[in-house]
């Protein structure tokens, strides 16, 4: 078998059973039920948050030590990071131990990192999109099972909210199996590079036996780097219009996925409802997610993001304002399926504005860190410092999505204007 092939069976692996979390498309069902005393403001407000500050902070480091590591020990601390959230979920009960279960679970979100750029380390060049489009499409797999196995057990009275913990626990220790079969990685993309090997300098450290040199050497060499390419990078005003565009949406799903289960209660509380179909829920917006990203792909040199976060904020604000969970769900579905359109016209846009391929996980790790400062700061003013409601929340959350659509279609304007110019000036001449 092809080494390429072995590892990206082994990654895929990795990615599908890591994924498989059946208890978290009822997490808040669970963590308000009989097993706990815990409020629904305590949730939104005490709990929730913390995993949204330590998955920023945690990011951080993380991003900055997964290339110096080589990418595999980040990966398997991602698997123990899992196995400890829910062995906190499943064994616990007071509000304490809940809130670090949301420490680990920023930990075992920041070290995702790892798992979608080792392949930019291990992987020939040639075989990044082959190699990231299995990967992904794998970690969508293992979501898609987990809201449909979720919505099936629980539909037929097989496994309460509680049980679902034991399936999720499982997945992660199987995951953390698999990461421990992955070949290590020999040179990193910015530390520990392939072509620091025979230089001069390296020579010459190396028969001095001055590994406190040669360390810090390293660390000049892959800070320049670094610096390089981001400046290389975000000196581009395409590359930079599209991070941001990426941030941005980044931000505003994960902030409207991480409470839409409190809406979603909140909701059915009002209008008698006892039936939750979240896993079902989760299951259709993962896979017609799939599809807005392979429309994506297709569309990607004529795609306009405009219109789309115009109708997500619509979305939003239909999910919110009827008062019927079947509408919520709906409105849920749309703007999911649209993120995964967005994000992937994004990803495509800024990739095909860069030149050196080893900048591509620094960029998008990059805008995944900005991303996620936003979603702090959404967090931070509209749940802890204005203390809305839940429904004001995604009220608020629409009209962001259609500021956004607003913002980008002046500059799409802009834009437009000055290209009319330069023709009109050429034409002169």
């Amino acid at each position: 078998m092809l080494a390429w092939i072995q590892v990206t069976l082994i990654l895929c692996a990795f990615g599908l059973l890591r994924e498989i979390r059946p208890s978290e498309p009822f997490v808040s069902e669970f963590l308000l039920g009989e097993w706990r005393n815990i409020t629904e403001e305590q949730l939104n407000r005490d709990v929730y948050p913390i995993g949204t500050y330590s998955y920023l902070g945690l990011l951080v480091v993380v991003f900055l030590i997964t290339d110096f590591l080589r990418f595999k020990p980040v990966i398997i601390l991602s698997g123990l990071s899992g196995i400890a959230v829910y062995a906190i979920l499943l064994w616990t009960t007071s509000l304490e131990w809940v809130q670090a279960s949301q420490f680990f679970y920023g930990l075992y979100m920041a070290t995702e990192v790892a798992y979608y750029t080792y392949i930019y380390a291990k992987v020939d060049p040639a075989k990044y999109p082959r190699v990231s489009s299995y990967t992904r499409i794998a970690a969508l797999s293992g979501r898609f099972l987990s809201g449909l196995s979720s919505q099936l057990l629980t539909h037929f009275g097989l496994m309460d909210y509680r049980d679902l913990n034991y399936i999720t626990f499982t997945a992660q220790i199987l995951a953390t199996f698999w990461a421990f079969w992955l070949p290590p990685v020999q040179y990193g993309i910015y530390f520990h590079r392939r072509t620091s090997v025979g230089s001069p300098t390296l020579d010459k450290q190396l028969h001095h036996n001055s590994s406190g040199n040669l360390t810090r050497s390293n660390m000049v060499e892959a800070s320049t780097l670094i610096a390089r390419h981001a400046r290389s990078a975000y000196t581009r005003p395409k590359v930079l219009a599209w991070s941001g565009l990426y941030a941005v949406a980044l931000a505003l799903f994960v902030q409207a996925q991480t409470y839409m289960q409190l809406l979603w209660k909140q909701i059915q509380e009002e209008s008698n409802s006892p039936v939750a179909y979240n896993g079902a829920v989760e299951a259709a917006q993962t896979l017609l997610g799939a599809g807005g990203a392979f429309a994506a792909s297709i569309l990607a040199s004529s795609g306009i993001p405009a219109p789309v976060a115009a109708v997500q904020g619509v979305a939003v604000f239909i999910a919110t304002f009827f008062g019927n969970v079947f509408v919520s769900y709906a409105g849920y579905i749309v703007m999911g399926m649209l993120f995964h359109y967005t994000i992937t016209l994004a990803s495509a846009k800024i990739a095909g504005q860069l030149s050196d391929e080893s900048c591509f996980g620094l960029i998008f790790g990059i805008n995944t860190l900005v991303g996620t400062g936003l979603q702090s700061i959404l967090t931070l003013v509209l749940i802890q410092t204005l203390k809305l409601p839940i429904a004001s929340q995604y009220f608020a959350i629409s009209g962001l999505y259609l500021l956004l659509a607003s913002v980008w279609l002046l500059g799409w304007m802009i834009n437009m204007c000055r290209q009319k110019q330069t023709i009109n000036v050429n034409n002169q001449y």
